[in-house]
């Protein structure tokens, strides 16, 4: 599957024309890149937020049998998050990994290595294989999630996600640890996702919305993935918990990712496609998202690295160029019963 020939990419990133809301000034530039600030100027960004987050680590440690927990996919980005806040903040972290089933047999590895090598305690919730391969399945044939959220994942990546951050908030809710850490890098979250505090009254009333939707769509069984029962919640002494997500203030390229995150333990998987590096069903659904939106998933993250200085221009092409062909993704498809006629 290669990308439609009358689509033209920004000339300073790789935004495509088929981006929702994306205009270009007559040089080919990309609105987003006219409103970035200049790459000098992403350091000092960086370097207040790490004082933020630096704050918010001091303000909580101690409070409860860990600090905090990471949601731990034994990536390049979440391996890095661990390793940070363990090693340079001090924090007693529990990593916490949800299995979906296809996890790839290197990732499977990683998380041991680089949990072991960090001697920090953790976790691993592997949902039923059935209602996930039915959650991948909606979520490639129905319109299950809004177009803000498609611009920054995949449908099924998406859902996915919805779900770890759920169990990630129950288990925090029981363990009443203050702090969540995800290892998302721009892009991937709003701008302003850094530091977010969630407020679980106020958060209630979302999640009630967003329940019906997934049981319209997932079916009953979504009830025990999306939701949380009041009783959890008034049973918990926290009320509000501080979701963090320090890959934005941490300005680090992925070469010097995988080389610190190396000594570790850690090493790259070879079956996980351009834009992976745990997960098998990655490639399905980037070629899902090409079909029904005409743009990689993951362009939004990868522009944003190059206009922060972290990925050059031709870095980012090889990865947005690598849409995959139906045939290099059949055997993931058959393995959730997706018909790929369906999508």
């Amino acid at each position: 599957m290669t990308p439609a020939a009358d689509v033209h990419l920004c000339t300073r990133c790789v935004l495509p024309s088929t981006f929702p809301g994306v205009s270009f000034d007559a040089d080919g530039l990309c609105s987003y890149c006219r409103d970035a600030p200049p790459a000098p100027e992403f350091e000092k960004i960086r370097d207040e937020l790490r004082q933020k987050l630096a704050a918010v680590f001091d303000a909580h440690r101690g409070q409860a049998e860990y600090d905090v927990i990471v949601a731990f996919s034994g990536g390049k980005d979440s391996s890095y998050t661990l390793m940070t806040l363990t090693e340079r903040y001090g924090l007693k972290c529990l990593a916490v990994t949800i299995d979906n089933g296809f996890i790839a047999e290197q990732a499977q590895k990683n998380l041991r290595a680089v949990t072991s090598s960090l001697g920090v305690d953790f976790m691993l919730f592997t949902p039923a294989p059935a209602f996930m391969n039915k959650l991948y399945r909606t979520s490639a044939t129905t319109p299950v999630h809004t177009k803000a959220a498609l611009t920054r994942a995949s449908s099924m990546c998406n859902s996915c996600i919805n779900l770890i951050n759920n169990h990630m908030v129950k288990l925090a809710l029981e363990k009443a640890v203050p702090i969540i850490a995800g290892g998302y890098i721009g892009g991937q979250v709003p701008k302003d996702s850094v530091i977010m505090q969630m407020d679980l009254d106020v958060q209630a009333r979302f999640r009630s919305e967003a329940i019906k939707r997934y049981l319209r769509y997932f079916g009953p069984e979504a009830e025990g993935y999306f939701g949380m029962s009041d009783g959890l919640v008034k049973a918990s002494r926290l009320r509000r918990i501080n979701i963090v997500n320090p890959m934005l203030a941490f300005g680090v390229s992925e070469e010097q990712i995988v080389e610190e995150i190396s000594k570790l333990g850690w090493r790259k998987t070879v079956d996980t496609g351009s834009n992976s590096t745990n997960c098998l069903l990655n490639d399905l659904g980037i070629a899902v998202h090409y079909k029904q939106h005409q743009y990689n998933p993951y362009v939004n993250e990868i522009a944003e690295q190059v206009r922060s200085g972290l990925m050059t221009r031709a870095e980012a092409l090889l990865k947005v160029g690598d849409i995959p062909d139906f045939s290099r993704v059949e055997r993931q498809a058959r393995a959730i019963g997706l018909d790929w006629n369906e999508v």
